[in-house]
C-alpha cells in the first residue's frame, strides 16, 4: 500500500514538472526524483489543487514572467485568471520555481512573483474598456 502511495505522489510531482518546466529538464528531473525516492517537497498537496485550475498556456506565461525569461510576456486575461487562481496557489507555485532553480535565483524569482501578482491585483480592479 505504501509503495502504491509513493508511486501516486511521484507521479503528480512528475506532471507537476511537465507543466512547471519545458522538456527534456522536466525529464532529468523527473528522473531524479525517481532515482532518490524523496517524493515531492510538502507544498505539493497545494500545487496539486491548484495546478489544474489555471491554463497551460497562462501558467506558462505566469513561469515564464517569473523566472524572468527574455521575451516573457503578461497578459490581462492571463492577470484575470491568475487573481482568479489566488494567492496562495501563486506563493506556492513561486516556492516550486525556487526549489527548482539555483539557490542565486531565490530573490529574483520572489521579487518577480510579488511583481506580477501585485501587477495582475491591478489589472483586475481596473474597470472594463468599452470601445
Amino acid at each position: 500500500m505504501e509503495s502504491l502511495a509513493i508511486t501516486a505522489v511521484l507521479l503528480l510531482f512528475s506532471l507537476m514538472m511537465l507543466i512547471v518546466l519545458p522538456g527534456h529538464e522536466a525529464r532529468r528531473l523527473e528522473e531524479e526524483v525517481e532515482e532518490s525516492a524523496q517524493g515531492p517537497p510538502p507544498y505539493s498537496p497545494i500545487i496539486s489543487s491548484c495546478a489544474p485550475k489555471l491554463p497551460k498556456n497562462c501558467g506558462d506565461e505566469v513561469r515564464d514572467s517569473v523566472l524572468g525569461l527574455e521575451g516573457s510576456v503578461r497578459t490581462d486575461e492571463c492577470c484575470r485568471q491568475l487573481v482568479r487562481w489566488d494567492k496562495t496557489c501563486h506563493d506556492a507555485f513561486a516556492q516550486l520555481l525556487v526549489s527548482l532553480e539555483p539557490a542565486s535565483q531565490k530573490s529574483s524569482i520572489l521579487a518577480n512573483s510579488k511583481t506580477i501578482w501585485e501587477g495582475c491585483v491591478d489589472v483586475v480592479a481596473q474597470p472594463p474598456v468599452s470601445f
